[in-house]
């Protein structure tokens, strides 16, 4: 009896100290996007609908799809500052060009006074890496022009 009591004592002990570590969001800044228009992340065009951006080590960024399962896309990004860090995420996003998306400049997590600044690269549909949504969240990567 005493052997299940130490052991049950030693998993209560292990739980508590292995808790903070396992909340994912604030680690990897998981952020869910809906957007409405196509919007240009890098090289990466995504379709309206959902997508998750998800930190993957300093300033390099995952877009996957609705469900945060599939790795749609992976952009590198340079450090950003902001002087007010509220208590929301902060996009902020480009005018839409002519016939050209809105593209996505910069990204901060709630509460973090650094971001992510996403540098200006060629377009999608010239670098062959376009996400197209699939419907109710889902979504596929189609081949463009040359990569």
């Amino acid at each position: 009896m005493n052997r299940f009591k130490i052991t049950t004592a030693m998993l209560g002990l292990l739980t508590a100290c292995f808790a903070p570590n396992m909340r994912a969001d604030d680690r990897n800044k998981e952020t869910h996007l809906t957007i409405s228009q196509p919007i240009q992340v890098q090289d990466v065009l995504l379709a309206p609908g959902q997508h998750v951006l998800r930190l993957i080590a300093l300033d390099v960024v995952g877009i996957y799809n609705a469900d945060g399962t599939r790795l749609q896309g992976t952009v590198m990004g340079l450090p950003a500052y902001r002087t007010n860090a509220g208590d929301e995420d902060m996009l902020t996003f480009s005018q839409p060009n002519g016939n050209e998306p809105a593209t996505l400049r910069t990204w901060f997590y709630p509460d973090d006074s650094y971001g992510i600044d996403f540098s200006i690269r060629k377009p999608a549909n010239q670098s062959g890496r376009v996400v197209k949504s699939k419907g109710k969240g889902q979504t596929t990567d189609a081949a463009g022009g040359g990569a």
